[in-house]
């Protein structure tokens, strides 16, 4: 009979070896697993890859810097204790006034607040 599209007509199905086909799929499997590690190329032992290493090329770099009497102040005091004041004030309000906002409306718009 012809095979319907919405519902399997499984009583009349030829009946199959099931544990056949398992070790079939299997067998498969590892053979087409070995073929790929098998083709796979090692590595060459003529050249190998160049490791980069900070002691190579510490020379060019020492070059690249300033002179030692330079002055470097980008991460040091002094710092204006009421800027700062205000940066970590203003940091810390704003967060929790986006957390607590975002929790508000999510609140009004579930229902739990009218």
């Amino acid at each position: 009979p012809p095979l319907n599209n919405t519902f399997c007509d499984c009583d009349n199905q030829p009946t199959t070896n099931n544990n056949n086909n398992t070790t079939t799929m299997i067998a498969s499997t590892a053979l087409r697993n070995a073929a790929r590690v098998g083709s796979k190329r090692s590595m060459s032992t003529a050249a190998a890859p160049k490791q980069h290493k900070a002691k190579d090329m510490w020379a060019t770099l020492e070059k690249t810097r300033p002179p030692p009497g330079h002055p470097h102040t980008v991460f040091e005091p002094p710092y204006s204790t009421p800027v700062v004041a205000g940066m970590v004030i203003g940091v810390i309000t704003t967060g929790y006034g986006m957390m607590y906002f975002g929790m508000r409306h999510q609140q009004y718009k579930q229902g739990y607040w009218k």
